[in-house]
């Protein structure tokens, strides 16, 4: 009987999402144009679009996916707050409180190990989407507004626009964060990543009892190389020029194959190159305290051994370079993430230069805490892997690590 009225519920939602969907004509329900340009040359992978310069200001990004489910399935996903644990599996508290007109009031609990987030959202119904604006607790005040719209090829492509002050949270996140000036865009991006992909997820697996994540667990990545061709497609210039663009590419497995960040310099495109291939440019990666390049020998490459000053976490390893000078990569071949590779590659555009970080970081490798992040959200092996990609892109060709 329960599982009758939960696909009844589902119904009843499905048919008012298809009833909001067909009244959306306004240009505020309609789907990022910009995203959606860059997300169909992203060859698969999702998109992201970073707002710089960031501080001091609130971190504000955008995002886009697509997904085989039915615009009217997403929307009732949005539609129905007494459902979102369905969405994620941390959220302890989804309960509505009131309502003003058709905006429904929210009180929510997030429980993350070694602390709880909270707080109040209000749901606001908007042509074609959804906008989830927090107004009191932590992450507020902020906003997660989502679009939908259908595909030609009769997938659903979801957007989502997130401005969250994400250093009104808990003790430990603004310890980390503290360590870059780019550490609070790079929270909201993990967090965004999340709230995007769990829509979607669940929108895919509608009947599921609860929320459907991978059960498979994070392993070592087969052999990677840096491939960011994707992004200097014109159609990432307008994302590019906002601040930083970014792609995810997921394994045939649903876990992560790579993520991908582009940042513009006024470097000229050769000297920013030769910078960059040098390992001394790593400590401008945040945490990363001792960088020291080993000497090629005649049976082995060049090694470069790094120490990490980064609390709860374990960087410490030894990169070998994996490709001919010029265009390098590296893979750690000793550490706990080994396994992991990084590689940049520079592309000039007509008015800047355009460098592309790629990575696997290999994070539930480094220690427990984020090991213990991507247990209890599998989603954070990507949203963690993006905010990483993202401070460390940023800070060596802008600066910023403290």
């Amino acid at each position: 009987m329960r599982r009758r009225r939960r696909r009844s519920g589902l119904a009843f939602f499905v048919a008012g999402a298809a009833a909001l969907l067909g009244q959306a004509r306004h240009a505020d329900g309609a789907p990022d144009a910009e995203l959606v340009a860059a997300l169909d040359a992203a060859g698969g992978a999702d998109v992201v679009a970073f707002e710089l310069p960031a501080p001091p200001r609130t971190p504000h990004l955008r995002a886009a996916t697509v997904t085989g489910a039915s615009t009217a399935t997403v929307l009732a996903v949005l539609a129905d707050p007494g459902h979102y644990r369905a969405l994620l599996p941390s959220l302890v508290r989804s309960e509505e409180i009131g309502r003003r007109g058709a905006t429904r009031v929210v009180a929510w609990e997030l429980e993350i190990p070694l602390f709880n987030l909270s707080g109040t959202l209000e749901l606001r119904p908007r042509a074609g989407g959804f906008e989830l604006a927090l107004t009191d607790g932590d992450f507020s005040p902020g906003r997660l507004v989502f679009d939908v719209a259908p595909r030609g090829d009769g997938r659903t492509t979801v957007t989502l626009d997130a401005r969250l002050d994400v250093a009104r949270s808990s003790f430990l996140l603004r310890h980390i964060m503290a360590r870059s000036a780019w550490g609070e865009p790079a929270a909201l991006s993990a967090a965004a990543w999340v709230a995007l992909r769990a829509t979607t997820s669940r929108a895919e697996h509608p009947q599921d009892a609860a929320a459907f994540r991978l059960k498979t667990p994070p392993a070592a990545p087969p052999p990677g190389q840096p491939d960011g061709r994707a992004l200097s497609r014109p159609a990432f210039a307008p994302l590019a020029a906002g601040g930083a663009a970014a792609l995810v590419n997921l394994a045939p497995s649903g876990r992560l194959a790579s993520v991908a960040v582009s940042v513009a310099s006024r470097e000229a495109p050769a000297a920013l190159a030769a910078r960059l291939a040098a390992p001394r440019s790593w400590r401008a990666f945040p945490g990363w305290r001792r960088v020291q390049p080993m000497p090629a020998t005649a049976t082995s490459a060049v090694t470069v051994i790094v120490e990490d000053a980064i609390p709860f976490v374990d960087f410490d390893a030894t990169w070998r370079a994996a490709s001919p000078p010029g265009s390098p990569w590296w893979i750690a071949v000793e550490g706990a993430a080994r396994g992991a590779w990084f590689g940049w590659e520079v592309f000039p555009s007509a008015s800047t230069t355009e460098a592309v970080l790629t990575m696997d970081p290999r994070l539930e490798a480094t220690g427990s805490i984020p090991r213990r992040f991507i247990e209890a959200e599998p989603l954070l092996e990507q949203g963690m892997s993006l905010a990483l990609a993202f401070v460390d892109a940023v800070s060596a060709t802008r600066g910023g690590a403290k």
